[in-house]
């Protein structure tokens, strides 16, 4: 396979070549495609020294401030959230942070009900709106969007903010209604999908694995500064850390809107070729939207294995939400106050921060260089590293009889945080960089779903738990180990058939993508 670079013009979506051309535009138009590829070979513009620095240290700002953002208001709502259901259950209660009948069956058990749908409620948005989104990006640039869904979660905040603060006034689950604010930019997994394809828009080919470990390491820096923030803010009282967290996301806004626009503008005379009756018309139209859809189609059909990899990521999404409910869980196992649980991200932090800035690029660099194993390889070794981590923690966590095993068990599960990048990396080299954009969206999508399932899943089996007694109360984290060890049996079935000198591919008969080692 020739080697290729993602380009700044790498779309989300990839729209099918379309055809009976008029053949003067056909010659033009293959004068510049050959000019294309001739410029493929070099790294792509955005590439640059400065232009890489400055979007590093946006990057950096960005995800600080909405980690932080992020974590200073989600403890504390929970605990606030718990103090309001405690009321309702206990009206003489005086005191709800210390008051032990807030702790009971009945009050865990509505929180983590009303945490699991809320959960789900504000990421139906982003399964229904992804593709148009991600045609939008291509359009009128990964700025907008990347905007418009940190807006989005912004407005989830306040509204749950505003919610809280007049219990008397709206019923607590109108938290489930203000989720649907994430139709505006699409949720989380939208901004991940343009926070990935900026990422890839400004690295080359060999940059890309690194600039996703990079990515993960700028994420798992603002975890690391969030947890002894929302500690030290929760201190002067749960609505001040709300009050800032809500401010940082708001700042983060502001922050993107200032960011250098990556999508290479495309050629505007390349549609000015075609007559008036084969123009594209507009980014969301309904042709554009089926035209996605089939991409997506594709991309699944014609790469089996690529396909199972990029459903594996369901089962796997589902750890994601440990990290929101194992504050209630050590709340309610291990006794802590929530401003101390609030401080176990910051020790799963500098554990991810140590693998994925330091061990992770080590590692990736011996395997290629010292070992000569080929970068589908390597990343495949990886994932299959990350998703054993994963399993182990998780399975740690929910059994762990005390809090020494329970943090010894969540530095284990930090271990694979490596997996998603090392996955992300993966899957870009078997899709191909044509297909970069789908293949970011589909996961996008995937990843949604999978977090759909795990916010009533999460929320049943901790109540589950509860009415089975003291030690089944971990037994939504066993769960999640049961689960990811489905990813775990399509991960370790993948194969690799060698097909000549330096030279592998996926063992699979419908598969027929080479990589070069």
């Amino acid at each position: 396979m020739d080697r290729q670079h993602v380009t700044e013009g790498t779309p989300l979506f990839s729209s099918p070549t379309r055809r009976d051309r008029h053949d003067d535009s056909t010659r033009e138009r293959s004068t510049r495609e050959s000019s294309t590829r001739e410029s493929s070979t070099r790294d792509p513009p955005v590439a640059s020294p400065r232009l890489g620095l400055a979007m590093a240290m946006a990057f950096l700002l960005l995800i600080m401030l909405v980690e932080i953002g992020a974590t200073l208001v989600s403890t504390p709502m929970s605990q606030i959230q718990e103090a309001i259901i405690c009321k309702v259950h206990h009206p003489d209660t005086s005191e709800p942070s210390t008051d032990a009948r807030c702790k009971d069956q009945g009050v865990q058990s509505e929180l983590s009900t009303l945490q699991g749908w809320e959960l789900t409620f504000g990421l139906l948005p982003g399964l229904l709106t992804a593709v148009p989104y991600g045609i939008a990006a291509d359009r009128y640039g990964r700025r907008v969007i990347l905007s418009l869904s940190l807006l989005g979660f912004a407005l989830v905040q306040a509204t749950d903010a505003v919610i809280c603060w007049f219990p008397g006034i709206f019923p607590l689950r109108s938290v489930w209604l203000a989720a649907m604010w994430t139709l505006v930019g699409g949720g989380p997994f939208v901004f991940s999908a343009v926070v990935f394809a900026i990422a890839s828009d400004v690295s080359t080919e060999a940059q890309r694995s690194a600039t996703f470990f990079h990515l993960a390491a700028a994420i798992i820096g603002g975890q690391l500064v969030a947890g002894p923030l929302a500690f030290l803010a929760m201190a002067r009282g749960p609505w001040f850390s709300v009050l800032l967290g809500v401010g940082c996301l708001s700042t983060a806004v502001l922050v993107a809107l200032g960011f250098p626009e990556t999508r290479q503008k495309a050629s505007e005379n390349d549609d000015d070729d075609y007559p008036p009756s084969l123009d594209p018309g507009p980014g969301l139209s309904p042709a554009a939207l089926r035209r996605a859809a089939m991409s997506i189609r594709r991309l699944f059909w014609d790469n089996k294995r690529l396909g199972l990899l990029l459903f594996s990521l369901v089962f796997t999404t589902l750890g994601r939400y440990i990290s929101v409910i194992l504050a209630q869980y050590t709340t309610k196992r291990f006794h802590w106050s929530w401003s101390e649980a609030a401080l176990l991200s910051s020790i799963s932090a500098s554990v991810n921060l140590l693998l994925v800035a330091v061990v992770l690029p080590l590692v990736s660099r011996l395997l290629l260089s010292r070992l000569g194993l080929s970068p589908l390889v390597k990343d495949l070794c990886l994932v299959k590293a990350g998703l054993s981590a994963l399993i182990i923690g998780a399975l740690g966590i929910g059994l762990a009889p005390n809090s020494s095993l329970l943090i010894a068990s969540i530095m284990v599960y930090a271990l694979g945080y490596g997996y998603s990048p090392a996955m992300r990396s993966l899957l870009t080299l078997v899709a191909g960089h044509d297909n970069i954009g789908t293949l970011f969206t589909a996961m996008s999508v995937l990843e949604t779903a999978g977090t759909l399932l795990a916010g009533p899943l999460m929320a049943a089996t901790f109540r589950l738990g509860l009415a089975w007694g003291e030690f089944w109360i971990g037994l939504p984290f066993v769960s999640v180990g049961a689960i990811m060890t489905c990813a775990a049996v399509i991960v370790f079935g993948i194969r690799l058939q060698h097909v000549g000198e330096g030279t592998c591919k996926l063992d699979t008969a419908s598969d027929s993508r080479d990589l070069h080692v």
